[in-house]
């Protein structure tokens, strides 16, 4: 790289940083004598601990290899013991300052958790200067600059590579956990692979699960790769038939035959190489009922035929199971796994319909992101003895939580997997068969304390046409914060980085992406950042999102456009208790105050709940409790719109990092403008409404590309009749058992008209019309329709300029020109039910504009 360009990139993105972050990142590595001697005799207290006379091999392999394999069971102890002894192989030689570990884990509780592990054991504290500390996005408690571990999220090394392109102050680079295949594990692999061209002394361990370690060896050059063994209890594995004759459950009668015309492999969302999957299980299922004959009797064969349909999952089934573990095996916690919430609340139902279950010998605990945290935190906890805990969990139990005490576990054989379908330009979700290696980690949560049982439910046959792991994230998600990435990383094409993964994503995935990037004209004809792309790419969110806060920067709204940003980038902040899902949904259209409006609601909210909390925690309590509202995500978007604002500021959109600077917020109070604001950021997402003449029915809803949707339930318009225009904005558009519109706000026509995309006037037989993109048409007189596009045009040139040369809109002068555009566009949304009025006002306005007045 040019040395120049890389100085003034590295000046810049220092500014990105907290100060005491930025210097602990950007150290350089200089061997220290003094620090040497230290660390070699803090060293010598603590080799007595036979952890410290284990792993030679390993210490040999990783100092003779530049990139080594370590494969390792759940449990071996690989996350916490492989960078100890990295560390303490340099102190013991006297290179314990140049030496600098850096473990990415996939999740942020993950970094948190293994730090803290880590340090204990090393009897120190975690950060402080000491030898382990951990940074995660918004939090950090750092260790010391040499001789020493960090644990970060995949993302962090992602942000440090934009200041440092080379790591040149990484000494070691621990990737864990890569069988996960998460989209940005598998761009850094691509990046680290490229690096050890130019960093000769770095070292690259890479860890992951047995299943396909040689996949990742043979993606470096076939390095060497070693075994960690388990330290995990036998688990005694039962499959479905298994299931069926030692609880002798007889499923409801039911057609096969219909079960087979319904099943998965003939649905909408299924992709092509699950319906050759289901045709050859359909193909083979004869055969294999055969084989069972010696072994199980005519009625559980007879039932296994019965329990053919893919689709649901029996959770009477689950139900006799749970049955017959608790009269007929010993004590232990028994872990339920289900696709998602509707399989957990209507199992938990199921469960409290039974007297014996409703005793206080049993504890069961359901654990889904919908839950009160309060509920989750329960699961950790050990019952006393005589009461046995049952937790019902998606495969969130399956890796980023362990509970100690599980020795039963039930594999519902479901997963719920979102896949984005690049044809139509839509995302679709469905409970989708486990993989091998869901079932192997599903396997292993009950052997963690004794020996174990594993019930999956799904035949003999199904197991043996499992895939060995899950789709890479890469292949089924949309990927255009990933090009951003791509090209602030200046790590050239877009199409010719991503061929060089592990798996590349389709063609058509990857120039879908591209061309969605073009028209937000994030990037140019020429693949080049634009000025707004540059800008969309150091935001730390996805590009729509990056949109939305800085055109809240611009229009003088920041406070609330940065709550819905942050909810619409983590997560909203409702949950919702079981058994009281409509109290709930009460709540959550209260707070809306007919807005109409997903995001606005949780504005209310978040506003609702800043006030709790300024008059004490009793407050703060009781206001989340009665709204449903966790005050931990409340907290966590707090804390993400800190950030957003740091960023706003470092850019030069605005001038104070608090996100309530009365500069700032000139229009916060302004619904309508903030429903444009939106508009502006999640355009094209538009769907359009038809209202039932009775208004006795909730609304149709239409979007261009598919006809018919679907608000989704949770929305606060799923049950909306009465609309006041004929326009929604939405976030998400998703395929389950239909199309669903989630988090959609009712939007005006002037929102469309000048935050949209090309207005265009047009004819319609005697009618006068304006349209958006060709498709969004209103009537409109041809004067109006003038103005509106006169004022679009200086608007968006306006904010070209804005966001070439970014400063705070001086909202004081109002003769300025930037203020007087915008504040002329802002009075048209704010009162348009008054336009014909105002006409006359605006084009004056208009023209003393033209004039240079």
């Amino acid at each position: 790289w040019d040395e120049e360009e890389q100085q003034e990139d590295k000046k810049v993105e220092t500014l990105r940083w907290a100060d005491k972050d930025a210097d602990f990142l950007l150290q350089e590595i200089v061997q220290d004598s003094s620090l040497d001697m230290f660390l070699k005799q803090d060293l010598q207290t603590k080799r007595s601990d036979q952890k410290y006379k284990e792993m030679l091999e390993l210490v040999e392999l990783i100092n003779s290899h530049r990139v080594l394999v370590v494969s390792g069971e759940t449990g071996c102890g690989k996350t916490t013991q492989v960078t100890q002894f990295i560390l303490d192989d340099h102190i013991d030689r006297g290179l314990g300052s140049t030496c600098r570990v850096v473990c990415t884990q996939p999740r942020r509780i993950s970094a948190i958790s293994v730090a803290e592990r880590v340090a204990a054991e090393r009897a120190e504290c975690v950060g402080n200067g000491k030898s382990c500390g951990y940074q995660i996005r918004l939090q950090s408690r750092l260790p010391r600059r040499q001789g020493s571990i960090l644990y970060c999220t995949t993302g962090i090394i992602l942000q440090w590579l934009r200041s440092d392109r080379s790591l040149s102050s990484i000494s070691h680079l621990v990737l864990d956990e890569i069988h996960e295949r998460n989209l940005q594990s598998d761009v850094l692999l691509v990046i680290v692979k490229d690096l050890l061209k130019i960093r000769k002394d770095l070292k690259v361990i890479l860890m992951s699960a047995t299943l396909n370690a040689e996949k990742f060896s043979r993606f470096f050059d076939n390095c060497p790769m070693i075994h960690i063994p388990g330290l995990t209890f036998p688990v005694e594995e039962y499959l479905l038939e298994d299931v069926l004759e030692m609880t002798r459950y007889r499923p409801r009668s039911q057609d096969r035959r219909s079960s087979w015309k319904r099943g998965f492999w003939q649905g909408r969302n299924a992709r092509p190489e699950q319906k050759e999957k289901e045709e050859e299980y359909r193909e083979s299922w004869p055969c294999y009922a055969r084989t069972l004959q010696d072994r199980y009797s005519d009625s559980t064969i007879e039932a296994l035929e019965k329990l053919d349909n893919d689709e649901k999952i029996d959770l009477e089934l689950i139900l006799a199971l749970i049955r017959h573990i608790v009269t007929q095996d010993e004590e232990g916690a028994i872990l339920v796994f289900l696709p998602g919430w509707d399989n957990i609340s209507s199992l938990n139902d199921l469960l409290m319909a039974q007297q014996m279950f409703r005793s206080d010998r049993f504890f069961i605990i359901p654990l889904h992101s919908l839950m009160p945290t309060v509920n989750q935190t329960q699961v950790f906890k050990k019952p006393p003895p005589g009461v046995r805990k049952i937790v019902i969990a998606t495969n969130i139990a399956e890796t980023s939580i362990t509970i100690d005490d599980v020795v039963y576990v039930i594999d519902g054989g479901k997963i719920k997997e979102t896949h984005f379908d690049s044809d139509n330009n839509i995302s679709t979700m469905a409970a989708e068969w486990v993989s091998l290696a869901n079932a192997k980690q599903r396997k292993g949560r009950a052997g963690r304390v004794c020996p174990g049982k594993c019930y999956h439910l799904y035949n003999g046959l199904r197991a043996s046409l499992l895939d060995a792991y899950q789709l890479p994230e890469i292949m089924r998600t949309p990927l255009e914060e990933l090009c951003l990435q791509i090209k602030i990383l200046k790590l050239g094409p877009i199409a010719g980085f991503l061929q060089r993964a592990l798996d590349p994503p389709s063609e058509k995935a990857v120039n879908l992406a591209i061309k969605n990037l073009t028209d937000l004209t994030a990037l140019d004809r020429s693949e080049h950042l634009t000025a707004l792309g540059v800008h969309l790419a150091r935001l730390p969110v996805e590009p729509h999102i990056g949109k939305l806060i800085l055109f809240g920067a611009l229009l003088g709204c920041l406070d609330p456009i940065l709550t819905i940003a942050a909810s619409l980038s983590f997560k909203d902040p409702f949950f919702i208790p079981l058994g009281k899902e409509k109290m709930a949904d009460m709540r959550r259209r209260t707070l809306s105050r007919n807005s109409k409006s997903d995001h606005l609601t949780i504005v209310n909210a978040f506003k609702g709940w800043e006030e709790a909390k300024h008059r004490g925690a009793r407050y703060e309590r009781e206001f989340c409790w009665d709204n449903f509202l966790s005050a931990n995500t409340l907290q966590m978007l707090h804390n993400m719109k800190s950030q957003f604002a740091e960023h706003l500021v470092h850019a030069g959109f605005v001038s104070s990092k608090d996100p309530k600077d009365p500069k700032s917020n000139v229009n916060s109070d302004n619904e309508k403008l903030i429903k444009a604001v939106i508009v502006a950021g999640l355009y094209p997402k538009v769907a359009k409404i038809r209202q039932c003449p009775s208004k006795k029915r909730p609304v149709k809803v239409y979007t261009h590309a598919d006809g018919k949707v679907c608000i989704h339930p949770k929305s606060v318009n799923a049950e909306e009749r009465e609309f006041n225009y004929h326009w929604l904005i939405y976030h998400l558009k998703m395929r389950t058992s239909s199309i669903f519109l989630y988090d959609c706000t009712e939007v005006s026509p002037f929102s469309l008209l000048f935050f949209g995309g090309d207005v265009t006037i047009q004819k319609d037989g005697d009618d006068e019309t304006i349209a958006v993109d060709e498709w969004i048409v209103f009537r409109s007189p041809a004067r109006i329709a003038l103005l509106v596009k006169s004022l679009k045009k200086e608007l968006d040139s306006l904010l070209e300029v804005k966001i070439r040369d970014p400063a705070p809109v001086d909202w004081q002068n109002r003769q300025s020109k930037d203020c007087a555009v915008i504040s002329a566009i802002v009075d048209l949304i704010t009162t348009q039910e008054k336009i014909l009025q105002h006409f006359l006002l605006l084009r004056t306005s208009y023209n003393a504009l033209q004039c240079g007045v």
